[in-house]
């Protein structure tokens, strides 16, 4: 297969059925990933109201207020996945990628759920998998080191969140010929079977606790 950035996205829209994938971010709604983390970085706080619907949904959903860190950790989780979807999910299945540095990604939200539905590639250039990882890394370093969400989290869970959203990527794709290499460049083990970080849900009423959760280790 001649990896273009174009087929790329084709691989990574097979994969992933509840993911919208384009070249371009035409439109209202897309969030760039550079502006995103610049914004962060000049103090600013531009997951906030990202952060306010999804509480505002766990309010109305379980009849609480919720604590502070389940919206702060599922939006961690949300936006650390958009560069682990393309990177993890195209790298294991033909040894390349798509770049995934801030300014060659924007995406959308789910309108009701929130989770990133649309990713745009916005670079024409296609990188081995090792070098994905390494713009990887830079990428959601960039954003975890400056992500505010008005609550603690450790770097255990802020870096543990990007092993493991990477991890995810990495198995979804059924014919994932490159699995093992993109693992080893991503230094994952897909031998592991719990998450690193945990996304709280199980404080909400009623919630238990998924089968993954690091409070099993």
């Amino acid at each position: 297969m001649t990896c273009t950035v174009g087929r790329l996205a084709g691989v990574l829209a097979d994969s992933v059925s509840w993911l919208s994938v384009s070249t371009a971010a035409r439109g209202p709604g897309w969030v760039s990933c550079a502006e995103l983390i610049a914004e962060q970085e000049a103090g600013g706080d531009p997951t906030l109201a990202w952060r306010s619907a999804a509480a505002a949904d766990y309010a109305r959903d379980y009849g609480i207020e919720p604590p502070v860190q389940v919206a702060a950790m599922f939006t961690l989780m949300w936006y650390v996945q958009v560069p682990s979807l393309v990177a993890g999910v195209i790298g294991a299945v033909t040894g390349f990628s798509p770049e995934v540095s801030p300014a060659a990604l924007a995406f959308k939200r789910h309108p009701v759920a929130h989770y990133p539905a649309e990713v745009a590639l916005l670079s024409d250039a296609v990188v081995p998998v090792e070098e994905a990882a390494a713009q990887h890394t830079a990428h959601v370093s960039a954003f975890l080191d400056w992500y505010r969400p008005g609550v603690k989290l450790g770097s255990l869970q802020r870096f543990g969140a990007a092993d493991d959203e990477v991890r995810a990527a990495i198995r979804l794709p059924e014919d994932a010929l490159y699995a093992d290499r993109a693992a080893a460049a991503f230094g994952v083990s897909l031998e592991e079977k719990l998450r690193t970080s945990c996304c709280y849900f199980y404080v909400l009423p009623n919630v238990t606790a998924c089968t993954t959760c690091p409070r099993f280790r």
